[in-house]
């Protein structure tokens, strides 16, 4: 009955479950395999015994009734009960399954959709997004980066892998960073490389290596010059006219830096006057204005006076602006030891604004806002730094020949300015304030020749270097070119302002 038993299972394994696969467990496996083995020895009998009709065994007249019943319970008994022992113990997972055909079908047609999604991934290329971070008021470079997404250790390999070319305490508001990440689909995106502009003409650019490192180059950007002509009326400022022209704001200061030895800007311009400036500015290499350059050639038209100043390096590297005979415009002092100033109060006897009485003025006022950068007027050493009674915070420059500038109600001073420190021409020395008696911001300006007080809008100050023989002559054809290019140039724009 046993063999009977197993053989009756082995052909429902194997002849009416063709169309199931199986995952039989461990201890199941090693009882198919013990079955196998009995039904080899008795196959025959197998055999014979699933080729027996049962019907027909049930209708034979020759076997007894009880016999019969007796023999067809005990079969199925068995029957059921390996049936149920092979779901139990064996543990058979059964799922449908394909014609083995399918199968083969199946497999190659995966097998050619792995290598094509293998050959899209190998040419997909990665989506890289970037993220402008802004720069606030005392920013650190690893603030910044974190606050980007970085991790700190992540952000301290970036740092590390630029101090060659970039010193972080120097990091400041006016830098711009832009983080490149690479956008995964079931994941963060992967930080890949960073961005600091420095400046229009360089940057240091980050990047990613395979190995997960950092390397970090600086990239120069190599600009180009072009000459602009730009020309006006003016009709309120020189400021607003030439800016409304087109002329940047640098080339404007060194025009006027150039006149300041010879023209009052808050009394000799006046509406009418006209100007012509021949300068350089730099372009990228797509031809955008990136900023001024070098002024090469101005011309003003004041009260009838016609002022001309050029550019011109002399043949020991001196460069400098000199007027059309070959003069140098600089002078002992500046006129005007501000920028963009208007004079508040004058040289002379006043009525001051906080005692109320009359009382002598022995200088001359600015009004600028606080914080506008003051020049020495002249080359020189500082003879007193610090603050001085109504004065406030107060500066005393002594000069040669006898003269000595003073520099009054300084919010602070600059870097570097000492007692014995020897200053230059144009250098910056202090910055505007309101600081001892004063009701707002402004420079009180004075000059002092032999110990006295004079006015400075009339002091004639030992004009600079005047050119002479083959020099001279240089400077003449120089001048000539500048005209030259000057009249071959169409204006920016011709309007007032």
């Amino acid at each position: 009955m046993w063999l009977s038993a197993c053989g009756c299972l082995d052909f429902f394994l194997s002849q009416k479950l063709q169309c199931f696969a199986f995952r039989p467990t461990k201890s199941g496996a090693w009882f198919l395999s013990a079955t196998a083995k009995i039904n080899r020895l008795f196959k025959k009998r197998r055999v014979f015994f699933m080729k027996f009709n049962f019907p027909a065994y049930l209708k034979s007249k020759t076997t007894p009734e009880p016999k019969r019943r007796k023999k067809l319970l005990l079969f199925f008994v068995f029957f059921i009960t390996t049936v149920l022992f092979s779901y139990v113990f064996i543990g058979f997972d059964f799922e449908i399954s394909e014609p083995p055909t399918s199968v083969a079908l199946k497999e190659k047609a995966g097998q050619t959709s792995l290598r094509s999604e293998a050959t899209e991934a190998h040419w997909e290329i990665p989506r890289i997004l970037e993220k402008s971070v802004a720069v606030s008021a005392g920013d650190t470079l690893m603030n910044l980066l974190m606050r980007g997404g970085l991790a700190r250790s992540e952000a301290h390999a970036v740092i590390s892998s630029m101090e060659e070319l970039f010193n972080p305490r120097r990091f400041h508001q006016d830098h711009e960073v832009t983080l490149a990440f690479e956008a995964l689909e079931h994941e963060d995106p992967l930080f890949r490389g960073m961005s600091l502009k420095l400046d229009v003409t360089q940057k240091i650019q980050v990047t990613r290596t395979p190995e997960n490192e950092f390397v970090a180059q600086k990239i120069v950007y190599e600009l180009q010059t072009r000459p602009v002509r730009a020309e006006g009326e003016i009709s309120s400022s020189l400021y607003s006219a030439a800016v409304n022209s087109g002329v940047p704001v640098e080339v404007l200061m060194q025009l006027i830096r150039a006149y300041s030895f010879d023209i009052d800007f808050q009394r000799d311009i006046q509406p009418g006057n006209r100007f012509e400036i021949l300068f350089e500015e730099l372009i990228d290499d797509q031809g955008n204005r990136v900023r001024g350059g070098a002024m090469l050639f101005a011309r003003l038209n004041i009260g009838g006076r016609d002022l001309a100043v050029f550019r011109y390096e002399t043949s020991d590297g001196e460069v400098d602006f000199f007027n059309e005979k070959g003069r140098s415009v600089r002078r002992a002092l500046m006129l005007t030891p501000i920028d963009g100033a208007r004079i508040s109060s004058s040289f002379g006897m006043r009525k001051h604004p906080i005692l109320g009485f009359n009382r002598k003025h022995q200088g001359l006022d600015f009004a600028a806002p606080t914080g506008t950068q003051i020049m020495a007027a002249g080359d020189g050493v500082v003879e007193f730094v610090g603050p001085k009674g109504d004065f406030g915070n107060y500066i005393r420059l002594r000069h040669a020949n006898e003269y000595h500038t003073v520099y009054a109600h300084l919010s602070r001073f600059g870097s570097g300015i000492r007692a014995g420190v020897r200053v230059s021409q144009g250098q910056i020395i202090g910055y505007v304030g309101s600081t001892g008696m004063s009701t707002g911001p402004h420079l009180h300006y004075e000059i002092h020749h032999r110990g006295r007080p004079v006015n400075p809008t009339k002091i004639d100050s030992m004009p600079g270097r005047t050119l002479a023989g083959e020099e001279l002559q240089k400077f003449m054809a120089a001048r000539k070119d500048l005209k030259t290019l000057f009249a071959s140039l169409k204006s920016e724009r011709k309007i007032g302002g």
